[in-house]
């Protein structure tokens, strides 16, 4: 099986820590190599994070990790390895390290390619402090991108949106943001050892990224020869790569970068599915979620505890893209699981002669105690994370919001006003951000709204203690933009969305501390939860965006894909013609979004390749959550309403 971007970053990454030695594992570090000093950039140490823990960095001969911009000591005789975003402050703090003699050499790796005015301030600097013999080697790692999944990666760009559509951003700082973005899809194309086709549609951010990914790779190809061709080519990270991708792995990808603008809708709805709830109602961000815990202490106030979500999590793995009851009867079956392991471990050196018993029975429970505490740890883990989500949900009555939303398509205008009316003029649950976002997914899903009805329901919910500003956006954008807002209603994934007796007492005492007040929280979880959150058959509707990747992948003519550009890095430059076109169908594409993704839009797209055979990755500028979008909106909205105001600039 193809490896996944995810698995090649984690091996560029790991192969930059061994100084550019082969690395097939966390393993690889032997004590032939030398102890090393790790310093990293905030960019770069959210790069690392979701690839290495830090057992993994010690694995690798990493004696210390630090920050480039703390206060740090000079450390005599031990290597150091830079890992930093190429800008002008990283180089003139990498200077003053050389300068101060923190250690013995340094190899100065850049997430992405530097530029060569940078680089000369690198040489310069280092000739200036009499340490240029210290700089053992600077590389362009091209790895500048955070994967957060196997098939899913972030540029880690936050309110990319709002930058994108503000009046107040200058075009310097455009055509800068821009190229950031840029750098993080090279960076993408590279690991993957990919030359993709791109398509894009006309007339948005989208197409200024998609031509100036074009620009930068041909010029790459141009100015570096066989070296930088190597750069897109599996064959550069050995023959086994191609052989385990079969017949996709020779054909080259597509690459299609959309706009935000494209579905809006899925960007507000309130979520139903345990991956995206736990971005949009406990705050996930670059897997790392902090739920409150009940305190030890009998009176004390709950505790935040802080917890990783990853590929490596079987529970995740399994459920990330499961509606939420269906996680709710999962919890306690896990824990039911677990304790009938735990039971059979505790048991196993029972036998008319103990003697007998002990060896294999106790060398069977030693081996597997690893396993079973880290299966105790995830299951503990989910169980504080299902409480949580159960208890917001109960207290804002979400299942509603959900049930709410997810109708608006099939119902008439007339009957969805009604509806929302109900919420924003009572005392119903749920946040004022609730409310306005059930506001916005009408507007979205109902474009024959008049402005009228709009503002008769932007007032109800401001007399709710809401912030109409977004809505007020979105009226502009649809009106001086004429952009569609009706695709949910045209779409058919996923919700608006988708001894012997000592040793067993030992074994049970170590693996079962807790499992049994677990095990009862749990069951009371599931009786507690399903009592109050409503059992809800969400329509299946396939996003707008699996509709665009379907006819771009099939090469299908007309439709929604009609005007989209058509650009060909690989292909000679051909003025006044129109490059030749390969005429196959797609099996392996990357599907980009330029102003935020988000998990509804994840799931429905693996759940459309996996039922079409296809490999799809999806990326974003970030993954942002439904609160984080709408405060985008709303600034947008309230700097329209200045004196100084106009027009949304979607140049």
């Amino acid at each position: 099986m193809a490896q996944s971007l995810l698995e090649l970053q984690r091996g560029a990454v790991l192969r930059m820590l061994n100084l550019n030695a082969s690395s097939s594992g966390d393993q690889s570090w032997s004590a032939g190599q030398t102890w090393k000093v790790f310093v990293y950039d905030k960019f770069c140490q959210e790069v690392v994070a979701p690839l290495v823990k830090i057992g993994g960095l010690r694995n690798h001969g990493v004696t210390l990790h630090l920050n480039l911009n703390a206060e740090r000591s000079p450390v005599a005789d031990v290597p150091a390895v830079y890992f930093v975003e190429p800008t002008e402050a990283n180089v003139a703090k990498i200077v003053e390290d050389l300068g101060r003699n923190l250690y013995e050499s340094c190899y100065v790796n850049f997430a992405s390619a530097v530029p060569r005015p940078l680089l000369e301030d690198l040489a310069k600097g280092a000739l200036k402090a009499q340490s240029a013999q210290k700089v053992a080697g600077v590389f362009d790692r091209y790895v500048s991108f955070v994967s957060l999944a196997p098939n899913l990666f972030s540029l880690n760009l936050p309110a990319a949106y709002e930058t994108l559509h503000s009046k107040e951003v200058s075009d310097s700082i455009m055509e800068s943001y821009v190229e950031r973005i840029v750098d993080g899809l090279l960076s993408a194309l590279v690991t993957m050892r990919v030359l993709p086709v791109i398509r894009c549609p006309s007339g948005n951010a989208a197409e200024m990224v998609a031509m100036r990914l074009e620009e930068r790779i041909r010029e790459l190809l141009n100015r570096g020869g066989a070296t930088a061709a190597e750069l897109f080519s599996s064959a550069a990270v050995g023959g086994a790569r191609a052989a385990a991708e079969g017949p996709a792995g020779s054909q080259r990808p597509l690459l299609c970068i959309l706009d935000r603008d494209v579905d809006l809708v899925t960007m507000v709805n309130h979520t139903w599915t345990y991956q995206a709830m736990c971005q949009d109602v406990l705050g996930m961000r670059l897997n790392r979620l902090s739920v409150p815990v009940e305190s030890q202490e009998q009176g004390a106030p709950p505790v935040a505890r802080s917890y990783d979500v990853d590929e490596s999590d079987s529970f995740w793995s399994a459920h990330a893209g499961d509606q939420f009851p269906e996680v709710l009867n999962a919890v306690p079956k896990a824990i039911e699981e677990f304790e009938k392991k735990r039971a059979e471990m505790s048991g196993s050196g029972e036998a008319e002669d103990p003697n007998m018993a002990l060896a294999p029975g106790l060398a069977a429970a030693i081996n597997a105690l690893p396993e079973m505490t880290e299966k105790k740890r995830c299951i503990d883990m989910h169980t504080n994370i299902a409480h949580a989500l159960v208890k917001e949900v109960t207290a804002r009555e979400l299942d509603r919001y959900y049930e709410l939303e997810d109708q608006f398509a099939s119902q008439s205008l007339s009957t969805s006003i009604s509806n929302l009316e109900q919420i924003l003029n009572s005392s119903q649950k749920g946040t004022a951000v609730d409310k306005l976002r059930a506001l916005m997914v009408l507007v979205l899903t109902k474009p024959n709204l008049t402005e009228q009805q709009i503002q008769s329901l932007a007032e109800s919910l401001e007399n709710a203690g809401g912030d109409a500003s977004a809505v007020r956006y979105l009226e502009d954008l649809a009106k001086f933009h004429k952009i569609k807002m009706d695709m949910p209603g045209l779409s058919a994934g996923s919700g608006p969305g988708s001894s012997s007796g000592s040793t067993s007492s030992g074994l049970s005492s170590m693996l079962g501390g807790g499992l049994g007040s677990m095990l009862a929280t749990g069951e009371g979880l599931l009786a507690a939860g399903m009592s109050g959150i409503k059992n809800i058959v969400a329509s299946k509707k396939e996003l707008l965006i699996c509709q665009i990747m379907e006819a771009l992948m099939d090469q299908k003519q007309g439709g929604v894909t009609d005007n989209y550009r058509y650009l060909d890095p690989k292909a000679p430059r051909m003025p006044g013609q129109e490059v030749p076109r390969i005429r196959a169908p797609f099996r392996r594409a990357f599907t980009f979004v330029v102003g935020g993704g988000n998990y509804m839009e994840l799931q429905s797209l693996q759940d459309w390749a996996n039922a079409s055979g296809r490999q799809v990755a999806y990326g974003a500028t970030d993954m942002v959550s439904p609160v984080q979008f709408v405060d985008e909106l709303s600034r947008l909205g309230a700097a329209q309403r200045q004196p100084a105001g106009g027009m949304p600039d979607l140049s």
